[in-house]
């Protein structure tokens, strides 16, 4: 008797693997205090809508009282976030969960630190995937930070080209 359930099918393993951690990096040519406001003040003014949102191109997004927020045009309101963590002019982190169930939310954390007098390292961390399945789900969905990054980088002056 070698395997006593030999008549079982044979079990299909999921990937319960948790997808590492989606890290982007830019440089904008201005001091940390700057940077850390263009990010949070100025993030309707330079976050692609057009394509990354839930309500489209005439939307408005913005952070209000522990939340990050979409605002449509029509008056309708979709919460992309809970802030955990609101350190300016250093660091943030979000719970994030735009356009999906907030009850399984990740993690986006960004960090500003000082490169000299003139720039500011900002370095932006996707991770907190769910197990299995639903993480490489959410792993797959959130790849545009490249391109998310490169808009802030225009709108506080900078070379859109990644570090």
């Amino acid at each position: 008797m070698s395997n006593l359930f030999s008549h079982a099918p044979n079990a299909v393993p999921g990937n319960d693997s948790i997808p590492a951690a989606r890290v982007s990096a830019v440089t904008v040519p201005v001091p940390v205090r700057e940077a850390f406001d263009g990010f949070t003040d100025g993030i309707h003014l330079w976050w692609p809508v057009e394509g990354h949102s839930i309500f489209g191109a005439e939307s408005h997004i913005g952070f209000e009282t522990g939340l990050l927020l979409e605002d449509s045009f029509t008056g309708s309101q979709s919460v992309w976030g809970e802030i955990r963590t609101w350190a300016e002019p250093t660091s943030l982190a979000i719970n994030w969960h735009r356009g999906s169930n907030p009850l399984n939310p990740t993690i986006v954390s960004v960090n500003f630190s000082v490169l000299d007098d003139e720039s500011t390292t900002v370095v932006l961390t996707h991770d907190g995937w769910a197990p299995g399945d639903l993480g490489h789900e959410q792993f797959e969905i959130h790849c545009d930070w490249p391109l998310i990054l490169s808009r802030y980088v225009r709108f506080m002056g900078g070379s859109s080209k990644l570090d």
